[in-house]
Order: C-alpha cells, then sequence, then structure tokens
C-alpha cells in the first residue's frame, strides 16, 4: 500500500514537472543557449529536499531527459523525473516595464520560486541570486521608476512623455471630428489612457480636466453657431426663438456675437413693452369722444413717446438683430404713423382738404385695428365728416356743370361757389373765372 502511494505522488510531481517544461524552448536538437539552475534529486523516487542544485549554461530539452552543459563545458545528461520543478533560467529582464501588469508579471514569476526555496532549502541562495534581478525590477517600479527601452527613468518623466503623445493624438481625433456634440470622449481610448497615465500626478489630472473643459467650449461653440443660424432663419417661430435664447442664457462663456444678440433680445423685449404701454394709452386717449366744434389732438407727452420710439426702432434696426427677434412691427408702425400724422390731418380739415384727408384717415382706419378697438372707432368716426364733405362738394359741382350744360351760367356759377364754399378747388376757381368773363363784357 505504501509503494502504490509513493508510485501515485511521483507520478503528480512528474506530471507537475512536465507540464512546467512547456515554458522551456527547445526542439530537441539543437542547445538553447540560456543559463540557470535545474533542482535535481539522486534518484527519481527521493525526497524533494535530497535534491541538489545543478548549473547549466545551456540545455537540450530531449522530452524526456535533458541535456544540460556545464560551466566548465562538459554535457550531463539528466531525467525530467529526477527534477524537482522546472529548470530555472536566468531571468531575462523586460526593456519595457509601463504598466501595472509589467510589474504583476516579474511579480508572479518570484512567487513560482518561492515554493522552490521551500522545498529544496540548499538551493535557497541560488533561486535568490536569480530572484534578485526580479525583485529588483519590482522594487524599482514600486520606487516610482519604468523601463524604457532597457532604461530605467522616472515614472513622472515617462508619463509625461507618453502623456504628451497621447494627447496630440486625442487632439487630432477632435479636430476631424465634425459633430463635436457626438464625440465619445469618455469611451475614447485615447482618452481612457491619458486619463491612466495622469493617476497619481496633479499636473496631469489638470491637462486632463483641461481637455474635459476643451471640448465642453468647442461643443458649446458648435451649439453656438448653430443656435445663432436658427435666429437668423425667418422660418423660426417666436416659441422656438425663445427656446433658442434661453439656450444661449445658458452659455457661461458667450461669444462677443452672442452678447450682441442677447442685447438686442432685450432691446427687443423693451421695445415690445414700450408697444404696448403707448398702445394702451392710445386706446385710453381714445376712449373719450371729441366734441365737435374741437379738432382732435393727440397729446403732445403720447406724440413725443412716439416720437422717441420711432428712433429706438431705428437704432434697433441698425443693429442688424436675427430674423427670428423679433418686435410688434405692425403694432409700432401704427403707432408712428398715427402719431405722426395727426397734426397733418387737423392741417388738412383746417385748409378744408377734405379729399387728402378722407384717404389719410381710411389708410390709418386699416392700421388703427392693430392698436386697439377704440383707436380704430375715433379714426372711422373722424373720417366721417371729411367724406361727407367731399360727397357734397361732389355733388354741388356736378349740379354746376348740370346747369352749365344746360345754359344757365348763372346757376352754375351759384353752384361752384357753393362747391367751392365746401372744398377750394383750383379748377373750379378757374371755371368760374370762365363763365364770368363773357358777363363782364
Amino acid at each position: 500500500m505504501k509503494s502504490r502511494l509513493c508510485f501515485f505522488l511521483l507520478a503528480l510531481l512528474n506530471a507537475a514537472t512536465l507540464s512546467a517544461q512547456t515554458s522551456i524552448r527547445g526542439d530537441g536538437r539543437q542547445a538553447v543557449e540560456h543559463a540557470g539552475i535545474v533542482l535535481v534529486k539522486p534518484q527519481e523516487w527521493s525526497k524533494p529536499n535530497e535534491a541538489v542544485v545543478v548549473r547549466f549554461t545551456a540545455y537540450t530539452n530531449r522530452g524526456g531527459y535533458f541535456v544540460l552543459r556545464s560551466p566548465s563545458g562538459q554535457e550531463r545528461q539528466v531525467w525530467v523525473k529526477q527534477f524537482v520543478g522546472a529548470p530555472i533560467l536566468e531571468p531575462e529582464i523586460p526593456k519595457q516595464i509601463l504598466k501595472p501588469a509589467d510589474r504583476d508579471a516579474l511579480q508572479a514569476e518570484i512567487d513560482k520560486l518561492k515554493p522552490l526555496a521551500a522545498k529544496v532549502p540548499s538551493a535557497a541562495i541560488d533561486i535568490e541570486r536569480i530572484s534578485k534581478p526580479l525583485v529588483e525590477a519590482v522594487q524599482r517600479y514600486d520606487a516610482g521608476e519604468v523601463c524604457i527601452d532597457g532604461q530605467w527613468k522616472p515614472v513622472a518623466e515617462f508619463r509625461a512623455k507618453e502623456f504628451y503623445t497621447v494627447q496630440r493624438q486625442l487632439r487630432e481625433s477632435i479636430e476631424e471630428y465634425p459633430d463635436k456634440t457626438k464625440f465619445d470622449l469618455e469611451g475614447n481610448s485615447n482618452f481612457m489612457q491619458l486619463v491612466e497615465l495622469s493617476k497619481g500626478s496633479p499636473a496631469l489630472q489638470a491637462k486632463v480636466d483641461a481637455i474635459r473643459a476643451d471640448l465642453d467650449n468647442q461643443i458649446l461653440a458648435q451649439k453656438e453657431v448653430e443656435i445663432l443660424d436658427r435666429l437668423s432663419n425667418p422660418d423660426t417661430s417666436d416659441s422656438e426663438a425663445q427656446e433658442l435664447v434661453e439656450e444661449l442664457k445658458d452659455f457661461k462663456n458667450p461669444t462677443e456675437k452672442t452678447t450682441q444678440v442677447l442685447q438686442q433680445v432685450e432691446s427687443a423685449a423693451l421695445l415690445a413693452e414700450e408697444i404696448e404701454k403707448l398702445s394702451e394709452a392710445m386706446e385710453a386717449h381714445f376712449a373719450n369722444p371729441v366734441p365737435p366744434e374741437e379738432t382732435p389732438r393727440l397729446p403732445a407727452n403720447l406724440a413725443f413717446q412716439c416720437e422717441l420710439l420711432a428712433k429706438q426702432i431705428a437704432e434697433f434696426r441698425k443693429s442688424s438683430p436675427p430674423a427670428a427677434v423679433r418686435i410688434p412691427e405692425d403694432q409700432a408702425n401704427a403707432l408712428i404713423d398715427i402719431s405722426s400724422a395727426f397734426p397733418s390731418i387737423a392741417l388738412l380739415f383746417e385748409k378744408k382738404n377734405y379729399v387728402e384727408a378722407a384717404s389719410v384717415l381710411t389708410r390709418l382706419a386699416d392700421q388703427a385695428a392693430k392698436i386697439g378697438p377704440r383707436t380704430q372707432t375715433f379714426l372711422v368716426a373722424w373720417r366721417i365728416p371729411a367724406t361727407q364733405k367731399v360727397d357734397l362738394f361732389s355733388k354741388l359741382r356736378a349740379e354746376g356743370e348740370a346747369a352749365e350744360m344746360a345754359g344757365n351760367t348763372k346757376d352754375a356759377i351759384a353752384k361752384y361757389s357753393e362747391a367751392l364754399e365746401v372744398y377750394p378747388n383750383a379748377d373750379l376757381s378757374a371755371k368760374i373765372e370762365q363763365l364770368n368773363t363773357p358777363a363782364k363784357k
């Protein structure tokens, strides 16, 4: 029973040893020029702690046995079943030790050797010697160095140089990307590498934050251009324009153009308020009827405010606001036209130029509807006496023409004179003078 158990343990050890050989190079024909040690038991059934260290400068893996070349140049054949573990090769320290994964790979090699030193105490010194370059490399990495092309340098120096290279690549990618709003910065491999390189370095972390901020600014700049383009489109509705303006107001560092547009929006809002206020004032004024014997007039202060409004609107238009930044133009034009026309209408009535007065009042009555019903009602009512005078003038003139055609010159002159009392007319005055000329002879 005991012999069967020993055989089973040896089989397991040999299987483990043979499995370990997968990392050992060689085709069984040519020697591999790589020095190292192997722990060899006197017999395959000997205990591991009875093994001794055999040093070699080259080996040939023949499968079931190894041919080892000793430092003196002699060759020795050793069966694999006598090995404790696999041959331990002198370590080759990688020329690039840059990442935690590189460091962990070295540590893994060190950890593999520790159990062998415990199994074969006599090999502890040799195993420690072989482990030493690995341990030193790990220690240097842990102390803040990285190995680049076989040269150890401070990690800060490496990271700064690597950071600069990757940062340049990232910026090129961002610049080439047409729609910055769709650029996935956090998911970009270059950016993730920069984040990794910046760990533990406040200076590099600040640069990572600056990259985020710069892309945010580019996205805002792109949005800014798009919003301004949409505001410049006359087809943009008032509700859409309001939403776009609210977006512009949220910009932390607006451009000069955006600042100007926001000022124009504010000016438009103030003008709209003023237009509404003056419309209400004009409506209130025309709510009170004017006695027939008085000539209708606007209060001086309302006329002045309408004149000032005209100048403000002219300045607003001069600033070339976007098409979607609007004021109630029709309402404003009605206020300005009615206010400016009032003195001339009164003068037309004084001069009895009822035709021109009726024409002006007809035009203004249509505009007055944009101010309010009272203003419109008043202008329509004011037009009535002018229209009546025009109708009376036309009637008297027609009667005079009929009398003239009938040969009744006296009645014709009388009707024409009555017509002139209603509305002065140069042609009719000339006609009367012409009719009076024969009577003088």
